[in-house]
C-alpha cells in the first residue's frame, strides 16, 4: 500500500488489498464491514453508498488485454471522506501507479491533486480514468475502418468472421461495463456536499459527458459491426454459391461423358470396337459434347 499526505489530507492507494490491510484502515476510518466484504469480493456491482462520515464507491474501468486483446473489467473501490481518500485496485491500472509516482515525486503535482480537497482529487481520479478510454474507443474504430478496405478492396477471398465476432465481443462488453457508470456519475452529484459539493458537481458533469460521448460512440460502432457482420456473410454466400455453380457444371458436363466412357468400356461386343478410329472418333465425339454442354451453360449465363 502507497501512502501520500498532503496538507492533512491522505491519499492510500493498495493494487492488492487484503484482509490485514483493509481491517487497519476499518480502525483507523470507521468503515463499515459490509463495505469491507465488497472490497474483497471477486464481482461486486457498481454502487456509491453514503455514510455520515464517508462515501463508499465501487465502479468499473474496461481495458484490453495485451495478449488475448478481449475487454475486459477492472474493479475500483474508493472510500471517499474529508481528509482521506483510500482506493483499492488489482494492479492492472497503470494510470493509478504512475499518478502515485508523480505525487510521491512531485510536492507541485501534490499540491495540484490533493490541497483542493478530497473531492476534487476524486474528480481528477475519475476524469484521467475514463478519459483513458478514448484510445480503446478509438482503436476498436479504425479496427472496423481497416477491416471494411480488407473487405471491399481485395479481390482476394478473405474470412474475417472470427475478427468480426471477437470486435463485436469487445463492443457488447465495453457497452456492458460503461452503462452502469453513468448512473453513477450521476449518483454523485446528488451526495452529501460536505464531499461533493455544488462547485464540484459541474466537474462531475464533465465525466458524463466524457462517458456519454464514449457510449455515443460505441453505439456507431455496433452498428457498424453489425452492418459488416451482415455484408460478410452475404459476401460468403456469394462467393460459396459461386464455388457450388462452378463444381455443378463440373458434375453435369463430366456426367454424360462418364456414361460415354462407361459404355464403350464394357467387356462385351460394341459397334466398331475393331475399327482403326474407334478411339479417335469417341474422343471427338466426347470433345464434342463438352463443348456443346460448355456453349449451353455459357448461353443461360451459369458460367
Amino acid at each position: 500500500m502507497q501512502t501520500i499526505t498532503y496538507k492533512g489530507i491522505t491519499w492510500h492507494d493498495d493494487s492488492k488489498p487484503s484482509q490485514k490491510g483493509l481491517t487497519v484502515l476499518q480502525r483507523k476510518y470507521g468503515f463499515h464491514e459490509l463495505d469491507i466484504e465488497d472490497c474483497l469480493s471477486e464481482h461486486e456491482r457498481p454502487k456509491v453508498e453514503e455514510y455520515d462520515n464517508y462515501l463508499f464507491l465501487v465502479f468499473h474501468i474496461p481495458f484490453q488485454s495485451r495478449l488475448s486483446g478481449r475487454v475486459t473489467k477492472e474493479e475500483v473501490n474508493i472510500f471517499v471522506g474529508q481528509d482521506f481518500i483510500v482506493t483499492l485496485h488489482e494492479g492492472q491500472i497503470p494510470l493509478m501507479e504512475s499518478l502515485a509516482h508523480q505525487l510521491k515525486e512531485s510536492r507541485v503535482k501534490r499540491a495540484e491533486y490533493l490541497e483542493h480537497g478530497t473531492g476534487f482529487f476524486l474528480y481528477e481520479l475519475m476524469s484521467q480514468l475514463f478519459d483513458g478510454l478514448f484510445p480503446l474507443v478509438d482503436s476498436i474504430t479504425k479496427t472496423i475502418r481497416r477491416m471494411e478496405d480488407e473487405l471491399f478492396e481485395s479481390e482476394e477471398q478473405v474470412d474475417l468472421l472470427r475478427d468480426i465476432m471477437r470486435l463485436k465481443r469487445n463492443i457488447i462488453t465495453m457497452r456492458a461495463i460503461l452503462l452502469p457508470q453513468r448512473t453513477i456519475i450521476a449518483t454523485l452529484e446528488h451526495k452529501n456536499k460536505k464531499f461533493v459539493s455544488d462547485e464540484l458537481a459541474l466537474y462531475f458533469d464533465d465525466i458524463l459527458d466524457a462517458i456519454e460521448r464514449q457510449w455515443s460512440l460505441l453505439e456507431t460502432a455496433k452498428e457498424m459491426i453489425d452492418a459488416l457482420q451482415e455484408t460478410h456473410e452475404s459476401w460468403l454466400t456469394h462467393k460459396t454459391n459461386a464455388i457450388v455453380r462452378i463444381l455443378t457444371v463440373f458434375s453435369v458436363t463430366m456426367l454424360p461423358l462418364t456414361v460415354v466412357t462407361g459404355f464403350f468400356g464394357m467387356n462385351v461386343l460394341l459397334p466398331y470396337q475393331h475399327h482403326p478410329q474407334a478411339s479417335t472418333g469417341l474422343l471427338i465425339g466426347m470433345a464434342a459434347l463438352l463443348a456443346g454442354l460448355l456453349g449451353y451453360f455459357a448461353r443461360r449465363g451459369w458460367l
